[in-house]
């Protein structure tokens, strides 16, 4: 058989794919098949067929979260391998580290299989939310700008370091003024997980440590804290 024949083949061998997972997100949820369900049908049928399939160029580019690969895959008749077509995809996959790639090669490769074959599975990606990415994205955003907000809140508080030092030389060994309170712990690490602020370094920069930090020195971070992110 010429290639295509080898394509019909495989065609009127697959009917249908059902979808065997399900994707949930807030109040987004919907069925989805995955590639590993895709790829060993389809597999199974090609090496039948004596059919290869291979990727021959790609290219990427990122924006934000978002990583777009196009793909062009290569299709040879094992049987006659001067007969080759060539077929184009695209996939787009969103991670905020170093996986995007990856993700977007798995859907390319997904529905290159899916559409060279024509095979119908009831998946519709247009109605795939929005929403999660929206979310994923801001939640990026306001972590970027807490981190900023923690560093310039440490420059200032070394800036002021060598006064509140000297005032606390004769604090750290005596305790003037009391230790620092079970409160003003509590509201110090509340800070650090709201708000994502370093309060170990800060105290140890300044030349303390939680033993040996005041209820005065504690107060005027306090104090710091509420005026950069509000009271909590």
């Amino acid at each position: 058989m010429n290639i295509y024949e080898k394509i019909s083949a495989i065609m009127k061998e697959i009917q249908y794919l059902s979808k065997d997972d399900t994707v949930a997100y807030n109040n987004t949820k919907y069925k989805a098949i995955t590639e590993e369900k895709v790829t060993s049908v389809i597999r199974e049928q090609l090496t039948k067929q004596g059919l290869v399939i291979y990727p021959v160029q790609q290219t990427h580019k990122r924006e934000g979260t978002l990583t777009t690969v196009d793909v062009t895959y290569r299709i040879v008749n094992i049987e006659k391998p001067e007969e080759q077509i060539e077929v184009v995809s695209s996939g787009t996959g969103a991670d905020t580290q170093d996986k995007g790639v990856g993700k977007a090669m798995t859907y390319a490769y997904k529905y290159m299989l899916l559409r060279t074959f024509a095979i119908p599975t009831g998946e519709d990606p247009d109605k795939i939310s929005n929403a999660e990415l929206d979310e994923k994205d801001q939640q990026r955003k306001e972590k970027e700008q807490r981190q900023e907000k923690g560093r310039q809140q440490e420059g200032e508080t070394r800036q002021q370091g060598g006064g509140d030092q000297r005032q606390g030389n004769g604090q750290r060994g005596t305790g003037q003024g009391g230790k620092v309170t079970l409160e003003q712990r509590q509201t110090l690490n509340q800070y650090r997980e709201q708000f994502n602020v370093d309060i170990d370094y800060w105290i140890y920069s300044n030349g303390f440590s939680w033993d040996t930090l005041s209820a005065a020195n504690a107060s005027q971070m306090i104090a710091t804290c509420v005026n950069k992110y509000g009271a909590i």
